[in-house]
């Protein structure tokens, strides 16, 4: 994963997050880059974040140059802080993807929450899109 403006930050207590650790945006635009490896076809695109309730942060994830979809981390859950309470997850089902496609997410911090980002899970996709 290339990653541009996002830092690594602890979380805690570390079962909360992928080996303890997420990505956070300390300014105000962030991204996070795969580049897909796998064989071509459609795929669900996972992403795992952290929607804490001291802010509204933007996220939106492309496949190139072409925008996928655009959310807030704005549910109403109980902490402001990153853990295994406010970890949650969008997924994109029935992508069309191709060795070499770049999977791109952008984050978007606000007030104390900071775009957190665990991990993101491309896999095959039980549904497909035309």
């Amino acid at each position: 994963m290339s990653l541009d403006g996002y830092s690594t930050e602890a979380i805690t207590p570390w079962e909360g997050a992928s080996c303890g650790k997420a990505v956070g945006c300390p300014v105000e635009r962030c991204s996070a880059l795969i580049r897909f490896d796998g064989q071509a076809g459609w795929y669900d695109i996972g992403v795992q974040y952290f929607d804490q309730n001291n802010g509204i942060a933007r996220f939106e994830l492309f496949v190139g140059k072409q925008s996928l979809g655009r959310w807030t981390a704005d549910d109403n859950l109980p902490t402001p802080k990153a853990n295994a309470h406010t970890s949650t997850r969008r997924t994109v089902q029935g992508v069309a993807l191709r060795p070499g496609d770049e999977i791109r997410i952008v984050g978007f911090p606000n007030a104390g929450e900071r775009a957190l980002i665990d991990y993101v899970e491309v896999k095959p996709s039980g549904r497909v899109s035309f």
